[in-house]
């Protein structure tokens, strides 16, 4: 059935607070009662996202076509969906009309075609519900239940993975259905352990996926702090696999769904109930990351807010794992001073998404194979100011080495050494005035020879840049949240240079030429006191603890004359620097109100939500937005930005696409 539908909006996107399309008509399969319904006050309720099968944009005889816009609906319609791997819709003008195939090998539409070729036109329609056989529209393991006794209320999820069949999941993160569409979903219930799944549509050409890499780091045993899988599967709907294929110029490009089944979940960063809390988050991401990288070889190289969760909590079969024995000691050892057994001790963190990751060769950073890490890949806000660059870090800023490895004092020093030993902490120590964190940095060179000197070196993921990405992170929610008793006026100058300090970090993008400077250098300049000032005032330590962390992350340490011994000096020196902290205020904890966010002026963060990893989806509101905003005025709708595909340069399909006409042209 097709339903005239341009003066309403879709309903239950599976993100709170997000904009909602309005497409001119849209088809759905019969409902016995029909769609046209009425609440007592005689408002109009719309038909849902999970319930539209294809949309149709309608356009003036004037203007341009509204395949932007089609494509647009299609590109929501699949996020909001998950069983829909592609997706059909039409664009249709006085003149002619034009279909469109949305998949993970991103849209093609037709040729415009004239109202006189019917038999396009039903083709269009019998590929609804008979597509070619290259065409996936659904995948039959996910299914949709209304949960509310109501109809067209929000739906809930059913999925059929691993011989199980879990039930009551819901939608936490959705990511961009033209690539790798990332789907998150969660099912909890007051019975059962809380299940995340996720899906995606992997690149067979990749040389390492998210499962594999999973099975490795816990081969040995559990490795605390990171997520744990239950099972993955290539996902087949009727018998057969959801794959993708398409020509390009480097081969074909073939993409299939894989799901994977995790049990572990937690709560993203701005949860946080107190500072101390937090920084423990961010100390145990250290201390697991640079083992991960160390012992069970796997860089993560997407170490951002979306990545690090707090507050994890252990799921299914968490009671029978078999732990890893030489994991290191947690940030809750040492500040007990007590080294536990490994079957004992718990991560304040949970590090997901791995993605980016890649598998290391062996443990020194400059003896693994290079190509593999030569890739600029990262969360543009987190990134390392290297890696975005794609060379050696070399603006003037980054050639000043004076800090050498924090020396820790009074009880802090005595937790360490009780449960690390001496022999860790003598190990990063400088022992001579002349080393910084073990290297020794040139002397009397300027700046421009150094500059040469970057721009002769070749450009690889080295392990201190994931660890600067942590430090973005560990900032940006510094930044955001809100102390307990704390209010703000617009005019305060925390809240100005809050918005200066956040539309720095949300404004900075990875840019298709390397080398480019980097744009959030000024946060981290030495004449710089926004990082004190945009804070509040009671949290003013927290920034003195911010400056000194600069202090180690700002330098380039590969283009020191000798480098760092220790891939994971950086790791130690943030660790050093937090610990001393904690230990200092251990008894005066600032208190946060959790997910409280201090208001900015500027759009938040233009990468999707995430969400909550496991906490409740009711309580959560959208922090970051995925695509751009859609109006719901009908004008602004027209004029706003579609989908992000130029109308003009999408790839043609052939004409024959759809099964009817294939067949009628074999």
């Amino acid at each position: 059935m097709f339903y005239d539908h341009h003066r309403h909006a879709l309903t239950h996107f599976p993100i709170p607070g997000r904009p909602e399309d309005s497409p001119d008509i849209v088809g759905v399969f019969e409902e016995p009662y029909g769609y046209e319904q009425r609440d007592d006050d005689g408002t109009y309720r719309s038909i849902p996202y999970h319930r539209v099968e294809t949309a149709v944009e309608a356009k003036a005889i004037y203007g341009k076509d509204g395949k932007a816009q089609a494509t647009r609906y299609a590109y929501k319609i699949q996020q909001a969906r998950p069983d829909r791997p592609g997706y059909y819709v039409l664009s249709v003008k006085p003149q002619y009309f034009q279909v469109i195939y949305s998949s993970p090998l991103k849209p093609v539409a037709s040729e415009h075609m004239r109202w006189t070729d019917l038999t396009s036109l039903c083709a269009y329609v019998y590929s609804l519900y008979d597509p070619p056989e290259d065409h996936f529209l659904y995948d039959r393991t996910l299914s949709w239940v209304e949960k509310s006794d109501k109809r067209f209320g929000r739906p809930s999820w059913t999925i059929q993975t691993g011989g199980e069949v879990y039930t009551g999941a819901d939608t936490c993160f959705v990511g961009d259905p033209w690539g790798r569409r990332t789907t998150v979903l969660r099912a909890e219930s007051r019975t059962k352990p809380t299940i995340m799944f996720k899906e995606a549509y992997i690149d067979c050409d990749r040389r390492f996926n998210e499962a594999d890499l999973l099975k490795d780091i816990h081969e040995d045993g559990y490795l605390p702090g990171v997520v744990f899988p239950i099972s993955c599967e290539i996902v087949t709907s009727g018998g057969r696999e959801i794959i993708f294929r398409r020509e390009t110029d480097n081969g074909t490009l073939i993409r299939k769904k894989v799901r994977i089944v995790l049990a572990d979940v937690g709560f993203d960063l701005f949860h946080a109930k107190s500072v101390n809390d937090l920084l423990m988050a961010i100390y145990d991401a250290l201390e697991v990351h640079r083992t991960l990288a160390g012992k069970r070889r796997v860089l993560h190289r997407d170490m951002s807010i979306f990545n690090i969760m707090m507050y994890p909590t252990l799921g299914q079969g968490a009671d029978q794992r078999k732990y890893l024995q030489d994991c290191p000691p947690l940030i809750d050892e040492v500040m007990m001073g007590k080294a536990r057994t490994p079957e004992e001790r718990r991560a304040r963190c949970l590090l997901i998404d791995y993605d980016n990751s890649a598998k290391l060769t062996a443990g020194q950073a400059n003896a693994v194979d290079q190509t593999t890490l030569r890739c600029r890949t990262g969360t543009p806000s987190y990134i390392a100011r290297a890696v975005c660059a794609g060379a050696v870090h070399s603006e003037p800023s980054a050639q000043s080495w004076e800090e050498q490895m924090p020396l820790l004092v009074g009880n802090a020093k005595d937790l360490y050494i009780k449960v690390y030993g001496e022999e860790r902490y003598n190990k990063y120590n400088d022992l001579s005035p002349d080393t910084i964190h073990g290297g020794i940095p040139p002397l009397r060179v300027k700046h421009k020879e150094l500059q040469a000197k970057a721009r002769a070196m070749p450009f690889y993921h080295r392990w201190e840049y994931d660890a600067e990405s942590i430090f973005w992170t560990m900032y940006s929610v510094l930044l955001r949240v809100t102390p307990v008793g704390f209010t703000e006026q617009p005019q305060d100058v925390s809240a100005v240079d809050l918005g200066f300090a956040w539309s720095t970090l949300r404004n900075h993008i990875i840019t298709k030429e390397p080398r480019k400077a980097d744009t959030r250098t000024p946060l981290l300049s030495d004449d710089s006191i926004v990082v004190l000032t945009a804070l509040p005032p009671c949290m003013v330590p927290i920034g003195e603890l911010l400056l000194r962390i600069i202090d180690h992350v700002l330098p380039s340490y590969p283009l020191m004359d000798v480098l760092p011994p220790h891939d994971d000096h950086l790791h130690e020196a943030m660790e050093r620097l937090i610990l001393q902290y904690l230990v200092d205020n251990r008894d005066t904890p600032i208190p946060l109100i959790p997910h409280k966010l201090r208001p900015v002026c500027c759009p938040d963060v233009h990468a999707a939500n995430r969400g909550t990893f496991g906490g409740s989806f009711d309580s959560f509101q959208s922090t970051w937005n995925s695509v751009p905003d859609a109006s719901a005025a009908r004008g602004a709708k027209r004029s706003a930005p579609s989908d992000g595909v130029e109308p003009g340069r999408m790839q043609a399909i052939p004409r024959f696409s759809t099964r009817l006409a294939a067949k009628q042209r074999r």
